[in-house]
Order: structure tokens, then sequence, then C-alpha cells
């Protein structure tokens, strides 16, 4: 139950892939000259951080050290069971933070995604409807009713601000549907062939193009004698951290596209030269039925998120944003 109601309150549309930089802003701290906002953030608190504490704010919406540490709880509950608590003091090699101090931003800037929209939806007048409250409200309760007494005692959470977190998610879920809801989705049948491939890549720009063109095309006569294992030789030879994928006319990579959707199953290409560099392919799956339609799929859901990413850009331009020193600089 406990994971379920985890994953419910984290499990939201906010998987906008756009940069919100977190840096600490106290009372006296500035934004930058070159950010344009219309609505100035409210100051935060610095040194000891108590429950009622600003930690953050958007605009003149003001996040309580209490309010975050239930986001920092529900995240790290999602890891519990097999990571050691150790983790979060953790700093991999060649890295300037620790995994806590990055979980710490990755946390804060849910919670700014979370503000805009939901000021965004108070700009357009778009509320919950009672049956969404209503099934909000009940997941709260689930997850409340799951927490550790200590927990809550420790933190200052009480139902009453799970019910606020969880509704400001479902009218973020909301706001999402409104935008997505709009795009066009229409795709016509050239647009629709695509196949699935897997690919090795390797990057060039001007100074080393013929020295990855060559090296590109050692792989290509390696791959010929590879007997019936070209995803894993793909693995330890690409540059890309994808491997199998799908390619499609929407795709703006002409030459592989071109050449992929000519391919037979099983067949390899040579190699392909590309605006950004060298591709090997390896038809797994040639165009057909099934393929069209999980493209199809494919290029909804990226319009959609696309349209959500710049609509989210255009709200967040109406707020400046002040993190605690105090709390970026926990672990």
């Amino acid at each position: 139950m406990m994971r379920r109601q985890i994953k419910k309150c984290l499990a939201t549309v906010l998987c906008l892939g756009v940069a919100i930089s977190v840096s600490a802003c106290g009372k006296t701290g500035q934004q930058p000259e070159s950010t344009v906002h219309k609505e100035r953030a409210a100051s935060v608190d610095n040194g000891s951080l108590s429950a009622d504490s600003g930690v953050v704010s958007v605009g003149r919406t003001i996040v309580t050290y209490k309010e975050y540490k239930v986001y920092d709880y529900l995240m790290k509950s999602q890891y519990e069971d097999v990571l050691d608590t150790d983790v979060w003091t953790y700093t991999p090699p060649e890295e300037q933070e620790s995994i806590g101090q990055e979980a710490i931003e990755d946390v804060v800037r849910l919670i700014i995604q979370i503000k805009v929209i939901g000021k965004a939806a108070a700009s357009q007048g778009i509320e919950l409807a009672a049956d969404e409250k209503e099934e909000a409200d009940h997941n709260a309760q689930e997850c409340f009713a799951s927490l550790p007494q200590e927990k809550m005692e420790q933190d200052g959470i009480t139902q009453n601000l799970l019910s606020q977190i969880f509704e400001e998610h479902k009218l973020a879920e909301k706001m999402y549907n409104v935008v997505t809801g709009q795009v066009d989705v229409n795709l016509t049948q050239e647009q629709s062939n695509a196949a699935r491939v897997q690919l090795i890549f390797r990057a060039a720009n001007g100074q080393n193009k013929e020295e990855v063109r060559q090296q590109m095309q050692a792989l290509a006569e390696q791959a010929k004698s590879l007997k019936g294992n070209f995803y894993k030789f793909a693995r330890e030879n690409t540059q890309s951290d994808e491997v199998e994928c799908l390619v499609g006319q929407l795709d703006e990579r002409s030459n592989l596209v071109n050449t992929v959707l000519g391919m037979q199953q099983y067949e390899m290409s040579g190699v392909i030269e590309e605006s950004d560099g060298f591709y090997i392919a390896y038809c797994v799956e040639p165009t057909n039925s099934s393929i069209i339609e999980e493209y199809k799929n494919q290029a909804v859901e990226e319009k959609q998120v696309k349209a959500f990413q710049d609509a989210y850009a255009e709200w967040s331009k109406g707020y400046s944003v002040r993190v605690s020193r105090s709390l970026l600089a926990n672990e």
C-alpha cells in the first residue's frame, strides 16, 4: 500500500525536460538582471530551519520546510528497500555534489514546477472538479494512514498538508491534459512510416570528421562477422544512451531515415553520415502495421510533451524563484 500511494503522489505529468536552475537566494538575494519576471519572489529563511520556515518561493507563493520534507520523504521512500541510507551522502567519482544534494535539487525543481503550474491554472480559471478533488483527497488519506507516526511527528506532516499536495498534483495533471488536448495529433500515412532499428552512433564535427568516419567503417567491417548479437556490439561501441529505437519519417536525420526505411529485417547498413555524426543501423523490424501504430503513438506523445514544455516555459517567465541557502546546504 505504501509504495502504491507514493507512486500516486510522485507519478505526475512533470517529465518536462525544462531546465530549472536551482540556486540559493535568501532574503537579500537578487535575481539575475537578464531574467524578466512579473511576480517577484517572496523572502525565504536561512539559518536554522523549523517546520514553518519558508524554504522555496515561486512568486509570492511560499513553500514551508515541512511541505518540502513531505516531498523529500516520498521520494526517498521509493528507494529504501533497494538502497542503503548511506547512499545519500555518497559523492560519485568526478562529481562535485553528493547523491543527497542532487536529490534535494530534484525535489526543489519538482516543487517549483508544481507551483508554477498551479499559478497558471489559477490564472486560467482551471480548478479540480468535485470528483477530482475527492479522488485526490482519498489518495492523500490512504497515504497518510501508511506513514510512520514518528515521521509525521518529527516533520509536522498532517493529513491536510498531504491533501494539499495531492490536489496540486492532480491539478497539474489536469493542466497537462488541457494543454495536450489542444495538440494536432493527426499524421498522414507517409508520416507514419517507421522501422525498429539498433544503432551505433559516433559524434563528429568538422575537425574530426574523417577520423570518425574511418572508425565507423572499421566497426562496420567488424559487425559483418557478428553472429546474431548486434545489440551487444552496438552497446559496447555507441556514444548514444539508446541503442534500439524507432526511426521514421518525422525524424530530421533524412539520410538515416531513407536508409532505414529501405532495409529488410536483420539487414545491416553501411556507414550513414548525418549532420551530428555517423551511424550504422541494424533493422530489427521493418515497417508494418504494428510498428506504424507504435510510431504514431510515440510521435503523438512527443508532440504533446513538447507542447506542454513550451507552455510551461511561458508560464514560468511570470515568476521569480528563491531557494533557501540552508536548504541547499543540507544532505
